[in-house]
């Protein structure tokens, strides 16, 4: 699936991705492929995908889209 990062200062990441896993405000969630489309808003945390090695960013908040094995993350820095 495609994982784009965007922050207020630009793409952090764009790429393919095997996993995802985002801090939501309620607690963490994970996101595999051909995940059901849905909004959510994300809370200070960890957010972690698998590329070809497992990554891990800092992030403050923002929030997820989910739909048709993209995933978009917008950061509120």
């Amino acid at each position: 699936m495609q994982l784009e990062v965007l922050s207020v200062k630009g793409l952090v990441f764009n790429g393919e991705v095997t996993s995802v896993v985002l801090p939501g405000i309620e607690g963490s969630f994970g996101i595999l492929a051909d995940h059901t489309p849905f909004l959510s808003i994300l809370g200070k945390g960890h957010l972690t995908y698998v590329d070809s090695e497992e990554k891990t960013l800092e992030i403050e908040g923002g929030f997820v889209e989910v739909r048709n094995n993209r995933v978009c993350v917008c950061l509120t820095d």
